[in-house]
């Protein structure tokens, strides 16, 4: 691990201290093959318990952001057995000082991350199965109550005001639960698996579809599908609300140097759904 910076250096310790703790062994090659997440937070590794292959993962917070739902979000999954996704097996948390880390041990998804980068780049073609698979994942989702989340629009309001002014002032939301970050490297091909449930919840009806949505918006072929899949949804009112929440939020994202190639795509996408008559 010579050369590396000392966030990747970090969460490499504690997935090795949060492997001791559960008990597991890594698998060999580990280091060298382990997945990061956004901008370093968490750590992701294969490991071994009783020849049983798994998954372990591992984040640190500040203690004080501990207490968000994001710091929970795989573990309040936890009771989503009906849906497409990892099982929480165990999970351990110490503290360092004013820093509190996490590992989390899951089943072992055998199946490729459709995408190595959230929004998709080149040509992916899945079958009928996978989309159907994905609707009724999503369907299913929303049916589930939870206190998870927020039914109120002004956790939106800033943003969509940042990047479009009143335009967006005529839509108003409906509410479900939903996968907040449904896009490309948090899915599975061939066999469809959803994987990072740290923020999901409620939140405005049709997130998840808009979400993968703009995240496709580089690969025509593949959003026109996403759009087919989801049109009675996301070509609703409430649905282009959605999509705008979305928008603005990668769009904030790319002041920080994210997405530089979707913000052309995710502006005309904009301005459609923000003058389309409906």
């Amino acid at each position: 691990m010579n050369g590396q910076n000392p966030q990747r250096l970090y969460l490499h310790r504690i997935l090795a201290q949060g492997a001791e703790r559960l008990g597991i062994t890594l698998i060999e090659g580990a280091e060298e093959n382990a997945v990061f997440g956004w901008r370093d937070r968490t750590i992701g590794a294969p490991v071994r318990r009783d020849n049983e292959r798994m998954w372990l993962r591992a984040t640190g917070e500040h203690r004080d952001w501990a207490a968000t739902e994001h710091w929970s979000g795989n573990q309040d999954a936890a009771f989503l057995t009906d849906l497409p996704k990892p099982a929480l097996l165990a999970r351990t948390e110490w503290l360092e000082g004013d820093v509190i880390n996490c590992a989390e041990l899951m089943t072992f998804i055998s199946d490729p991350v459709c995408s190595p980068t959230p929004d998709l780049k080149r040509m992916l073609t899945l079958s009928d199965t996978w989309w159907h698979e994905l609707r009724q994942a999503l369907d299913t989702l929303g049916r589930q109550q939870t206190e998870r989340g927020t039914e109120n629009a002004s956790r939106y309001t800033s943003g969509l005001r940042i990047f479009f002014g009143t335009r967006a002032d005529h839509l108003r939301p409906a509410w479900r639960t939903e996968h907040q970050d449904l896009q490309w490297s948090n899915l599975t091909a061939p066999r469809l698996w959803v994987l990072d449930w740290e923020s999901w919840g409620r939140s405005p009806v049709g997130y998840g579809a808009a979400s993968l949505y703009c995240h496709s918006l580089l690969v025509p072929q593949v959003a026109r599908r996403v759009h087919r899949t989801f049109a009675d949804i996301l070509d609703t009112p409430e649905g282009r609300f959605a999509q705008a929440c979305v928008i603005a939020h990668l769009l904030q994202r790319a002041t920080d140097g994210d997405y530089a190639d979707l913000i052309l795509p995710l502006h005309q996408l904009a301005d459609r759904i923000l003058t389309e008559e409906f």
